[in-house]
């Protein structure tokens, strides 16, 4: 992927908006095959006619008064954008809602950075209460950033639109990294397409796409472990605590199928407060009981010979769909349900084996490690790395080690940048409010070390983006 050269922002600045608007003009012409050289040349005639930033060149676009201003600079006419080419645009560039977003959320970081933000990775409780999630952004004094990395987002959405943005997309009352996904997932449009959307459904001012080659900065990446629990995600440590939990999520997971929990299709209520769970579950366990399974241990020990002992009791059998993910949410080896971030910079290729990078912004719990072995927690600036499959699919990188040279193929970054220094990642990158035991397995590498990703499985994690057009 080609990234021009002429603006090379400085590491831990705030994305300056021509920088925004170079990256966004990069990752149009790569996603419409615009040539080499195209988005440098018409970075500088629009710089040149007074257009310095995405809300500008987006309002010319939707307007289609940005031909008019370019003309009365004295861009030659054959330097103009074409109808074609504009109405791409108007389809693929951010909104000024999405662009006040990503600022909040890079100014978030910066002050946290400097030292004027008070943050803490803390996740909301199963009732769906506030808790010990806490947002605070007076103008004059210390902000307060408590929150894990869905409540990031769904804070800095709230602020910047008014709006709580309240969804029951699974289990809960508010929506968790797996409900962001399977939200982004049910949006009809993407940022290849051209069509006008209406103003009537929310869903449809969001536009996502899976080729993470086309990111530019505002645009909320989300990735979860592939799984057949609520919301689509894997089951996690929480679901196998105790019998009685691990059935809950069992039926929890087959309520949302039953509602049309897919890619296309959302589920409006939270599932697991439907009466009929916890009749199923009382009635699941008499039967288990009976039959002298009263641990999780002992159910999946089992699995292959429950119904022949039910039946002999004259007890109905489990179907199969039950054991089967009875099966599934024993032998899960995940333990989170996902993760969400602000993407702050491009897709940076790192190698010839699809190894990309991304600078991102987010609230984590297992943050930068240091030369002092400490993690850092909360908001904060990084990196995360996703790899190209050879199927075209995108999932977590799953290596840790460190490789001694890598040529760095997209130059649109700092000076001075070490192409590996995003040796850091979330073990847990937890949305779930529980954590499993993880083992981590620390690289050196300039000074910071990574520990192990449980969602970095290239087969089973899923990796979407939604870009904020509106």
């Amino acid at each position: 992927m080609c990234r021009c050269n002429i603006l090379r922002p400085r590491r831990a600045e705030l994305l300056s908006d021509e920088v925004q608007l170079g990256y966004a003009l990069e990752a149009f012409a790569y996603a419409h095959q615009m040539g080499v050289g195209w988005a440098t040349s018409k970075l500088v005639y629009l710089k040149n006619s007074g257009i310095n930033n995405l809300s500008e060149l987006s309002l010319g676009c939707k307007e289609d008064t940005l031909n008019l201003d370019l003309e009365l600079f004295g861009v030659p006419p054959e330097e103009l954008f074409s109808a074609k080419t504009l109405q791409r645009l108007n389809g693929f560039l951010p909104g000024p809602v999405g662009i006040r977003c990503f600022r909040l959320a890079q100014k978030a970081a910066q002050k946290v950075k400097k030292g004027t933000a008070d943050t803490e990775y803390v996740h909301r409780p199963e009732n769906g209460k506030i808790g010990e999630e806490v947002w605070l952004t007076p103008s004059n004094e210390e902000w307060v950033l408590r929150v894990d990395c869905a409540g990031f987002v769904r804070n800095c959405l709230k602020h910047v639109t008014k709006d709580p943005f309240v969804m029951s997309l699974s289990d809960r009352d508010f929506m968790r990294a797996k409900d962001f996904f399977t939200f982004f997932s049910s949006t009809p449009h993407t940022v290849m397409d051209t069509e006008i959307m209406p103003e009537t459904d929310r869903r449809m001012k969001w536009r996502q796409f899976t080729d993470l080659r086309l990111v530019i900065p505002g645009d909320v990446i989300c990735y979860r472990p592939k799984g057949n629990a609520a919301g689509g995600a894997a089951f996690t440590s929480n679901d196998r605590k105790d019998l009685k939990r691990l059935l809950k999520a069992v039926k929890t997971a087959q309520l949302w199928h039953a509602e049309g929990g897919s890619w296309t299709n959302m589920v409006t209520r939270n599932v697991a407060k439907d009466p009929v769970v916890k009749t199923w579950v009382t009635q699941v366990k008499t039967k288990l009981n009976a039959i002298d399974i009263h641990t999780v241990k002992q159910l999946h020990r089992n699995l292959g010979s429950i119904n022949r002992k039910l039946t002999s009791l004259d007890y109905p059998a489990l179907s199969q769909d039950t054991l089967e993910l009875i099966r599934e949410c024993c032998e899960s080896t995940t333990v989170n349900t996902g993760h969400i971030v602000f993407a702050s910079g491009p897709a940076v290729r790192l190698d010839d084996d699809g190894l990309y990078r991304i600078r991102v912004v987010h609230s984590t719990k297992y943050g930068i490690v240091g030369k002092d072995g400490q993690k850092t927690q909360g908001v904060q600036e990084y990196y995360r790395r996703f790899q190209l499959l050879p199927d075209g699919r995108w999932t977590r990188h799953k290596e840790v080690t460190v490789k001694k040279e890598v040529k760095v193929i997209n130059t649109y970054e700092s000076d001075g940048e070490d192409p590996f220094d995003d040796m850091e990642d979330d073990p847990e990158d937890n949305e779930g409010s529980g954590s499993g035991t993880e083992t981590e397995t620390d690289t050196p590498s300039n000074g910071e070390t990574e520990p192990n990703d449980d969602l970095s499985d290239k087969d089973m994690v899923e990796v979407i983006v939604a870009r904020m057009c509106f």
